[in-house]
């Protein structure tokens, strides 16, 4: 067996760890491209559903809502039977992987991933596809690692290169994907690293635009720069923004405390989540646009065709449908519902300051669209390159980088004087508070029999 040496920082890398890092990102970016056909087969399916059910009758619909219920309790029930790292957005996984995932191991969360994702999403589950492909790609490096030809030096950078590559894929955001390696899974960071994770980013976004071509995720169009006397405008948007983000934080952690114990009774998990995909079915029925991804509704506040008070009704919706969906543990991710939390407060705050000014231009509600998303991922997961870089290269709004920062900073610092940690941080605590406790009670049980 082969043995790799960590190089200098000043070290150029070796042709053979080039190669391997192209082809960690490619496979990423085909696995990131599998993913996102699944994900818009489920909405696709969704959608069928619903017209389906209108065209025929009380009977049909039943039979839409018992489905949702069935494809709901299907993605907690493969979850939990064949591969529990794949449950939620899995990138809390991701940082814990290099160590106690193989190569085999990774198949099984690469398949179980694809398919409750698919069932995930079909019930109607508003939740992202951005963590599910940070997880596949990462598990898609490791099983290259595995059965490859010994294509990265060392163990743990594998999991973070696919991870990267993942990320960069599902927004077409290869300089996300690289800054969010080291802000948030901690990658060290070097020249030698940085460069590689570029690399692996450009393959992987590369791939991606192959299939889907070279298109902003969500694409908003600005004029010029905004006044200066227009600045402290939009520390008003970031406390809008960090108001709605902290009551979706608080009510995610009380509904995860109280799923948490339902995770060492897996049965029972299902069938709650069985039952919460009924509801989505009604919901489906009812009022689709505010179930899976959303978009229809970012492309409404990006036309400015979304008023005040529906803004604020579908803000209230989905924070608790993102968070019980979230809370069941059925794969998804929360970046995008983070964007459209941030989306809807700049729509909501950039309609009500139009009517006490008298009106706005495009382009400060189109900035204050950037701004609310940013703030959002900042504030919740604690990452302002992430947050900052994301908002812009998936929108294209690159003359707005002070109005984003000044929303961030504001929407941070609410989140901080609340004393609230960033939201994967205070979820795994929840997680590893109950681990503990199950553990405890197990030790006792059994001294009690001794």
């Amino acid at each position: 067996m082969t043995t790799y040496h960590l190089p200098a920082d000043n070290d150029v890398p070796p042709l053979r760890e080039q190669v391997g890092t192209v082809v960690i990102g490619a496979v990423a970016g085909l696995a990131a491209v599998a993913f996102h056909a699944v994900m818009n087969l489920a909405e696709s399916v969704r959608t069928e559903l619903a017209v389906f059910a209108t065209a025929h009758g009380m009977a049909a619909q039943f039979g839409v809502i018992l489905t949702c219920g069935v494809l709901a309790a299907t993605a907690v029930f493969l979850v939990h039977r064949f591969a529990i790292e794949a449950e939620g957005s899995g990138i809390a996984a991701v940082l814990h992987a290099h160590r106690t995932v193989g190569g085999r191991r990774a198949l099984r969360i690469l398949w179980v991933k694809f398919l409750a994702g698919f069932c995930a999403l079909s019930s109607g589950m508003p939740l992202g596809r951005e963590g599910p492909s940070v997880q596949i790609g990462a598990m898609s490096a490791i099983v290259l690692r595995q059965f490859g030809i010994g294509l990265v030096y060392f163990r743990r950078r594998t999991v973070e290169l696919g991870a990267a590559a993942g990320l960069a894929a599902a927004f077409n955001a290869p300089l996300s994907g690289v800054v969010f390696s080291f802000e948030l899974l901690k990658q060290p960071f070097n020249a030698h690293n940085c460069f590689e994770t570029i690399l692996a980013c450009a393959i992987a976004d590369w791939v991606c635009r192959l299939f889907h071509g070279t298109v902003l995720e969500l694409p908003i169009s600005l004029e010029g720069f905004r006044d200066w006397q227009e600045l402290p405008t939009f520390a008003l948007v970031g406390l809008c923004t960090g108001i709605v983000c902290l009551l979706f934080q608080t009510f995610l952690l009380f509904i995860a405390k109280r799923f948490q114990k339902f995770h060492h009774h897996p049965n029972k998990l299902i069938f709650i989540t069985g039952l919460w995909g009924c509801l989505l079915g009604v919901i489906l029925l009812m009022k689709p646009e505010v179930l899976g991804i959303g978009h229809t509704i970012f492309e409404d506040a990006i036309q400015n065709s979304l008023p005040f008070i529906p803004a604020i009704l579908i803000l209230a919706t989905r924070i608790p449908l993102s968070a019980i969906s979230y809370a069941t543990g059925a794969p998804g991710g929360l970046i995008v519902p983070a964007l459209l939390f941030g989306v809807l407060s700049g729509q909501a705050f950039s309609t009500s300051y139009a009517f006490i000014v008298g009106g706005v231009d495009a382009d400060f509600h189109s900035v204050c669209l950037v701004a609310g998303m940013a703030a959002s991922i900042g504030a919740l997961f604690r990452t302002p390159l992430t947050a900052t870089i994301m908002a812009v290269e998936i929108t294209g709004a690159y003359d707005c980088v002070l109005e984003i920062s000044i929303a961030y900073l504001a929407a941070h610092s609410l989140l901080g004087l609340a004393r609230q940690p960033d939201l994967y941080t205070a979820l795994g605590r929840i997680h590893e508070s109950h681990t503990g406790k199950q553990a405890a009670r197990i030790d006792a049980a059994r001294s009690s029999i001794h």
